[in-house]
């Protein structure tokens, strides 16, 4: 072996070891996966614990974690602290520039975890959506308008032909549709309001009973029901493409809520429809923020690793000394193949549907039960949910397995007979 290709070998093998050494997860992000496995164990205190200072922490994987401990924190019902992760997260995902420069180059050249985590779009809506969730229960209706309306960012649209980005089109997000009505409701312009809940059916037509003005005006209690695991992130044999899964078909259709008040079943009718489905969100295109450099590289890596074979084939059978050549071609390939090895951070905690159930009670106390019958391991119970006589109270339901309660209203203010997972509690869904 001549010494230019040694030298090329060594190179190759160098830079080889580099990614290697580089792709095993850093002691945050396993840290965070044991947030994340908490959050799954109904433990929503511990995993807060746990995401908080993680979320501190400025550094590419910022957003990623203080929406993780959003979701935490919600579901502990600690609005504050819930708030703060999401408006930080807020902050950054509606910023521009913050890709730009030595994070995007890096990227690029060597792995895409060197950018700071934005999510997929449909990501980055679900966090307008819950920090417009918050203000809303608080009645702030002027800022959850905001944040909902932030959720209705355009989508990019693809040529299918090209499968390049060709146009900006308007969000089909109904979930924020519906929500952004019913704050114009409550601010009193009515016609903005007709005109959200008119463009929630008109997106998706089984939401009519939920988009109702009349019932959405009257109602004095609305549930926000969580239910569900929303999309994760794939790779291919090469893990270089991200595709999402499982497909909705794989796991079937989304179940349906009931509800019942005071030991007597609601009669919900066709408020419990599913205002949408991230399973098949994120098989939508327009829903999607893939990189195409990582499919470039990809293809580009496989090319030059077959040029690089087929020129050491043709020298070797024609006795030709040009195997350097070949190495570098092939070091070339592996390396930009290792380059684009993709990026599968993702927003686990994320459910695949959410509930608006909006209830019309007499004022007072109530134990109100979610339920749902197809299976019936999925349930949680409140006590002394309070109606009130003017206005609305709204209250946020997380619903998962072995999280059943009875819990009593205000949250915390008395521990129920059963709290949190039982001991053999299952892994976080993969």
């Amino acid at each position: 072996m001549s010494k230019s290709v040694g030298w090329i070998a060594a190179t190759v093998a160098a830079c080889g070891m580099l990614l290697i050494g580089g792709c095993g997860p850093t002691p945050q992000e396993i840290r965070a996966q044991q947030g994340v496995a908490a959050y799954f164990a109904g433990a929503f205190s511990q995993s807060a614990r746990i995401l908080q200072p993680l979320a501190a922490k400025t550094d590419e994987n910022f957003v990623l974690n203080n929406c993780r401990l959003g979701s935490a924190a919600m579901a502990d019902y600690n609005f504050d602290q819930a708030e703060d992760a999401f408006l930080k997260a807020y902050e950054v995902i509606n910023s521009v520039g913050v890709n730009q420069g030595g994070r995007s180059v890096g990227a690029v050249l060597v792995s895409e975890k060197i950018k700071i985590w934005k999510g997929e779009p449909f990501e980055r809506a679900m966090a307008n959506f819950y920090l417009g969730l918050i203000y809303y229960i608080r009645h702030d209706y002027n800022n959850a308008r905001a944040a909902f309306e932030n959720a209705l960012f355009k989508l990019r649209d693809y040529d299918p032909k090209t499968d390049k980005d060709s146009a900006r089109v308007d969000s089909n997000f109904a979930l924020a549709n519906l929500m952004l009505g019913r704050c114009w409701q409550r601010l009193g312009e009515d016609d903005k309001a007709k005109a959200n809940f008119d463009r929630a059916v008109a997106l998706v037509p089984w939401l009519r009973d939920v988009a109702d003005f009349q019932t959405n005006a009257e109602s004095n209690v609305l549930l926000v029901v969580d239910f569900g695991h929303g999309p994760r992130k794939i790779t291919n044999a090469d893990g270089a493409f991200v595709g999402f899964g499982p497909m909705p078909w794989q796991v079937g259709p989304i179940i349906l809520p009931t509800v019942t008040v005071d030991g007597a079943a609601y009669p919900v009718g066709g408020e419990n429809r599913p205002t949408v489905d991230l399973l098949a969100l994120a098989q939508d295109r327009r829903w999607q923020d893939i990189d195409t450099i990582r499919a470039i590289k990809d293809i580009a890596g496989t090319g030059l690793i077959a040029a690089g074979a087929i020129d050491s084939a043709t020298n070797y059978r024609n006795n030709n000394s040009r195997t350097g050549t070949d190495l570098a071609l092939i070091g070339a390939g592996l390396l930009l193949k290792a380059s684009s090895q993709a990026d599968v951070r993702q927003w686990e905690t994320l459910p695949r549907t959410v509930f608006l159930l909006p209830l019309k009670l007499s004022p007072g106390k109530h134990d109100i039960t979610v339920r749902f019958p197809q299976d019936p391991r999925i349930y949680q119970i409140w006590r002394d949910m309070i109606a009130p006589t003017d206005g609305e109270e709204t209250y946020y339901l997380h619903l998962q397995l072995y999280d059943t309660g009875p819990y009593y209203w205000p949250p915390h203010s008395q521990q129920p007979p059963s709290s949190g997972a039982p001991p053999n509690v299952p892994p976080p869904p993969s």
